[in-house]
């Protein structure tokens, strides 16, 4: 199954159509953010879809061998450098945590050893292809 996202920019801002039942559209309004604050927002999407999709299978493992964790919180970065002109993402670091009894801290260390990664970092990892298409409307 493909996900098919919209994405539509104006001189105004943009919005995601996401399609998806829990996230609908993502709007940004460029009169309520200044120029200077508004680079990055690619980067930022990148690191959450890491994120979720890390934490989420992390979430499935836990739960799959009976862990009812209280929470899992993570943070990450892009790192990006100029090569010739352009900007290129370098890396991708992500710091999660999860809160767990002491009784299931052996299971979570299971699990943070057979979840080596998920669909999105596996995926960035081997450097996936990027396919465009873009010609005039």
């Amino acid at each position: 199954m493909s996900d098919v996202v919209e994405f539509e920019h104006t001189p105004q801002g943009f919005i995601v159509r996401t399609g998806h039942p829990l996230l609908g559209d993502i709007h940004a309004d460029y009169a309520e953010v200044g120029p200077d604050q508004r680079p990055g927002t690619a980067r930022i999407f990148l690191v959450s879809a890491a994120l979720d999709c890390f934490c989420g299978t992390l979430s499935a493992a836990l739960l799959a061998r009976g862990v009812q964790y209280r929470r899992i919180v993570g943070k990450g970065r892009a790192e990006k450098k100029e090569k010739d002109g352009m900007s290129f993402v370098t890396s991708v670091s992500l710091d999660v945590r999860v809160d767990v009894d002491e009784a299931d801290a052996e299971t979570l260390e299971h699990c943070l050893k057979i979840v080596k990664g998920c669909m999105i970092t596996r995926s960035l990892m081997e450097g996936i292809e990027v396919k465009v298409n873009a010609s005039r409307a």
